[in-house]
């Protein structure tokens, strides 16, 4: 196995969030994490609320963990003896996948609406695709 997520990609996929949170005139919090969960990137947007750091941080844990969206895994979250009490189960986290199907990551959004955030995490991996060869 290898450690493909570099710095400059997670970086990459962070600022990509920014910029497309602000064209919509959002102020948003982002993490991207390795495949272990553990952070690379952490980027909190100015004028952004404290509750979205948290939220970026363990959807994006979430994802890469689950190796699934968070808004999938809330389907599969109804039973209340959760394992690991990081794992959050709200729209907004995606996991990264290299083209082969190898999970090296995920990337969480917090500061907006569910679907917002969700669509924001989802737009910043389709502007890293080319990347994840």
């Amino acid at each position: 196995m290898r450690e493909p997520l570099s710095y400059d990609l997670a970086h990459r996929a962070a600022e990509a969030v920014l910029e497309a949170a602000r064209a919509d005139g959002i102020r948003a919090c982002v993490t991207v994490v390795n495949s272990s969960g553990v952070v690379k990137v952490l980027l909190q947007d100015d004028g952004a609320g404290p509750m979205g750091v948290e939220t970026s941080r363990r959807k994006a844990y979430t994802a890469a963990l689950m190796h699934m969206p968070t808004a999938k895994f809330a389907e599969f979250a109804k039973d209340p003896h959760l394992i690991d009490s990081q794992l959050l189960a709200i729209p907004g986290g995606h996991p990264i996948v290299m083209d082969d199907g190898e999970v090296i990551g995920g990337i969480g959004v917090g500061g907006a609406d569910g679907a917002t955030d969700d669509r924001l995490a989802a737009q910043a991996l389709k502007s890293i695709a080319a990347l994840l060869v």
